[in-house]
């Protein structure tokens, strides 16, 4: 990283803007979030703030303004190449797969993230860097005790802090979440 992007803001808003059609809904947001800060956005529903979530993300095009991640332009970027500026989100709804080990879904969550592709004839047991990341987040989460348990038996305290920390598999960095559930 650049002497510029490690001083750079982790996120950065410029007079970003955003219309659908001829209502604007995103006003000229200026926003500059610290390296190694949280921040939290509280607003109104109807706001536009899940909107603001898309634009930063990606799912959504800004209609004029800039974003950057970590001193990186997000123009014109697809949602997993701005992951792979180090920002990623969650959604208030996400997924486990509840037959599979807490330890497979924290791995399935760190594979596009590590640049693994799909492939059939790639066991991921064998994944060392992989598997020790996976490893190291469930230390993170605090989950490494129930490493081995089926996901779909984790208490509601337990799937709670694993689902507020979605984004970290991908991205330990930046992260937006609309996640509302606490631990």
């Amino acid at each position: 990283m650049s002497t510029d992007a490690a001083s750079a803001p982790a996120v950065e808003l410029r007079d970003v803007r955003k219309n659908f059609g001829r209502t604007e809904i995103i006003r000229g947001v200026n926003l500059s979030i610290p390296r190694g800060r949280t921040a939290c956005h509280h607003r109104p529903n109807g706001a536009g703030k899940t909107t603001l979530f898309n634009l930063i993300s990606g799912r959504f095009p800004i209609t004029s303004g800039s974003i950057t991640v970590n001193g990186q332009s997000t123009a014109d970027l697809a949602p997993q190449e701005i992951n792979r500026l180090g920002l990623s989100r969650s959604f208030q709804i996400t997924s486990i797969f509840p037959r599979m080990t807490v330890f497979e879904n924290i791995r399935c969550g760190l594979l596009w993230s590590q640049g693994y592709r799909y492939s059939f004839w790639r066991l991921l047991g064998n994944q060392k860097e992989l598997n020790l990341a996976a490893d190291q987040l469930l230390e993170r989460l605090k989950l490494a005790d129930r490493r081995n348990l089926q996901a779909g038996l984790l208490s509601y305290a337990s799937s709670a802090r694993w689902k507020s920390a979605s984004p970290l598999p991908a991205a330990p960095r930046p992260s937006c979440s609309t996640n509302r559930q606490r631990a």
